[in-house]
């Protein structure tokens, strides 16, 4: 109950005692006898009564429909009593639609448009309807009352509905900044000890770099040998190459990512959705041949790109494959199946494992969550920021038949490049 509703319906009790004391100042017949008392008891404190009903859960509504009805016909009498349809009580009866229209929805304002209506039609009646242009008069005024307090009771919803949207939208927002911000923390905390790793990585490579030196003369001339050493190098030129990778400078690497991100939104890299669930089902099966993989297409997915590199989704698809692979402990089937749904590549990986926990997918892949008792938590959290930094989407669910079901939703690349067109 809204707090115009609430005072109105605390108020009209008082209001109909001070209408008693005034009707019975303008007519004495309500002075003799008990009839002002009887008056007092039968609405005063019945309407009294139903405020405070109001107050108790359930009986709360039946309460302010009482009110209002032992009000309407308090007024009635004090109407009767003191001119008909020429008294001044008359204007209770619009203040009563109009505190419906400002409290109340647009079935409130007519069925207190109603009662009013009835009421007045009884008030005429008793006086043998000898004045019916009056009657008629008074009938238009209250329905055109009626009428315009409905427009500003539909008005108050439609502004409260939009109220309440936009708090949800803002609900919404303020969530998904907390989740980012918390993303950002543990990420922020796991790039600290990424930098030391990549100093470490720093030093090991001139260690072996001088081992390297150093063995280089003492080996035997020959094909076998100088394959080993070139292999060697390679091994350590991609270390160093890492290490540098790593400790770029955050500004510079930030700044190429958002590059990065901003020509792909636009014009920039896509990937086949074929092509890159073959690939990666090439490099999960090389590495863990005990897990036989079903690949299906449907609906369009063959000829499907979607808004991500080539890289970038064949990273996704292995870390969800490998997943699944460890699900199983590297023996079992397993599924991917890839098509196009409204705009949006869609990739769904399964396999035959135990699940997903439900407090697991509840916890909507926040990183350092896993159910793998060495697992680091960060494979489906990063592959979540993979799908979400294009504006896709990644959810966990589990098969009815048992094992885990992860669904990927990545707009296609033409969707993408029409708005960047549009923008």
């Amino acid at each position: 109950m809204n707090r115009i509703l609430e005072r109105a319906t605390w108020g009209r009790p008082f209001g109909i005692a001070l209408g008693g004391v005034a009707a019975a100042l303008v007519t004495p017949g309500l002075r003799d006898g008990s009839l002002l008392a009887w008056v007092m008891s039968a609405f005063f404190v019945t309407t009294l009564s139903m405020a405070a009903l109001s107050r108790v859960g359930r009986l709360a509504g039946f309460g302010v429909g009482a009110s209002i009805l032992y009000g309407l016909l308090g007024w009635g009498f004090f109407a009767t009593f003191t001119g008909g349809l020429t008294s001044p009580f008359i204007a209770a009866f619009l203040l009563e639609i109009v505190i419906a229209g400002l409290a109340m929805g647009r079935r409130g304002v007519a069925a207190v448009t109603a009662g009013v209506l009835v009421v007045m039609v009884g008030i005429s009646g008793l006086y043998g309807f000898s004045r019916l242009g009056l009657l008629a008069t008074e009938v238009v005024f209250v329905v055109a009352t009626g009428i315009a307090s409905a427009s500003v009771a539909r008005r108050r919803a439609e502004g409260e509905a939009a109220l309440r949207s936009q708090g949800e939208e803002l609900g919404q927002r303020l969530e998904l900044i907390q989740r980012e911000l918390e993303d950002e923390r543990v990420v922020s905390r796991v790039g600290e000890n990424v930098a030391r790793l990549a100093h470490g990585l720093k030093n090991a490579v001139h260690s072996l770099r001088g081992f390297v030196s150093l063995i280089e003369p003492q080996l035997e001339q020959g094909a076998g040998s100088n394959a080993a050493i070139a292999g060697l190098h390679a091994a350590i030129d991609d270390l160093e190459k890492l290490a540098r990778l790593t400790l770029d400078s955050p500004a510079e690497a930030q700044g190429d990512s958002a590059g990065a991100s901003e020509a792909l939104r636009a014009t920039g890299p896509t990937a086949s959705l074929a092509e890159t669930v073959a690939a990666a089902r090439r490099e999960v099966e090389g590495a863990s041949p005990g897990v036989l993989w079903t690949v299906r297409e449907a609906s369009g997915g063959g000829a499907a790109r979607v808004a991500l590199s080539e890289d970038s989704l064949l990273e996704l698809l292995v870390i969800l494959m490998r997943n699944g692979v460890e699900a199983m402990e590297g023996e079992g089937e397993a599924s991917v199946d890839y098509r196009v749904e409204e705009n949006c590549g869609v990739v769904v990986v399964e396999d035959a494992g135990p699940g997903f926990p439900s407090e697991f997918i509840e916890q909507e892949l926040q990183p350092g969550n896993t159910t793998k008792p060495k697992g680091s938590g960060f494979g489906l959290f990063l592959g979540r920021r993979i799908v979400e930094d294009q504006g896709g989407r990644l959810t966990l669910g589990n098969r009815a038949e048992g094992g885990a079901s992860v669904r990927v939703e990545i707009p296609l690349a033409d969707m993408i490049q029409e708005q960047g067109r549009g923008a």
